[in-house]
C-alpha cells in the first residue's frame, strides 16, 4: 500500500525556488576579478618609534589618502586594480622614501588574482644623521605586474643625492 502525502502547491513552489537559488549560488563564477589590491607591510626605524610616521598614498596623480600606520609599524593600504599609486613614507628626522605601485595586470589571470590579491613588503627609514644633507633621487622602489601573467616585478633604486639638487 502506497501512502499519499498532500503537500500544498505553495510549499512545492517554495522548495523549487530555494533549490534554484542554491544552484545559482554554487554555479556562480567564483573567480570574479576583485577590483582592489591590498598592500600590507611594515615600516622599520632604528629607534622603533612609529607614532609620528606618516604614509601618504597618491592615486593616479590626483587623490591623496593618508593610511594608518599601527604601533608595530604595520600598514595596510587598498588601491584600485588598474591604477598607479605612489606611497610616500615620512618620519621627522629620517630620509623620506617613495614606492611606486602599478596595479595594471595585477589581477590579469586567476593565478595572478590568487598571488597578487595581497602584496607584502617592508620599508626601512634611515635617520638623516647617517646621510646628512642627502635625499633619495626619486622613488626607491617599484612594484609592477607583467601583462599576461600578472607576475610581480620589483625594482629598486637607492641613489641618494645632495638635498640641494632636489630643491625646485
Amino acid at each position: 500500500m502506497v501512502k499519499r502525502i498532500n503537500i500544498p502547491l505553495e510549499a512545492v513552489a517554495l522548495a523549487a525556488l530555494l533549490a534554484l537559488f542554491g544552484l545559482s549560488v554554487f554555479a556562480a563564477p567564483t573567480n570574479e576579478a576583485p577590483d582592489r589590491v591590498l598592500l600590507t607591510g611594515w615600516l622599520h626605524v632604528e629607534d622603533r618609534t612609529v607614532e609620528d610616521l606618516v604614509l601618504v598614498v597618491e592615486l593616479d596623480g590626483e587623490h591623496c589618502l593618508y593610511a594608518e600606520v599601527r604601533g608595530s609599524g604595520r600598514f595596510i593600504v587598498e588601491v584600485p586594480a588598474n591604477s598607479r599609486a605612489v606611497l610616500r613614507f615620512d618620519k621627522p628626522g629620517h630620509l623620506s622614501k617613495e614606492v611606486v605601485v602599478d596595479t595594471r595586470n595585477a589581477l590579469a589571470s586567476s593565478k595572478a588574482q590568487r598571488a597578487n590579491r595581497r602584496i607584502d613588503f617592508d620599508v626601512v627609514l634611515e635617520p638623516e644623521e647617517k646621510r646628512p644633507g642627502r635625499r633619495y633621487d626619486g622613488p626607491v622602489g617599484s612594484l609592477r605586474f607583467v601583462k599576461g601573467t600578472g607576475s610581480m616585478k620589483v625594482g629598486h633604486d637607492l641613489r641618494v643625492v645632495a638635498a640641494e639638487a632636489l630643491a625646485p
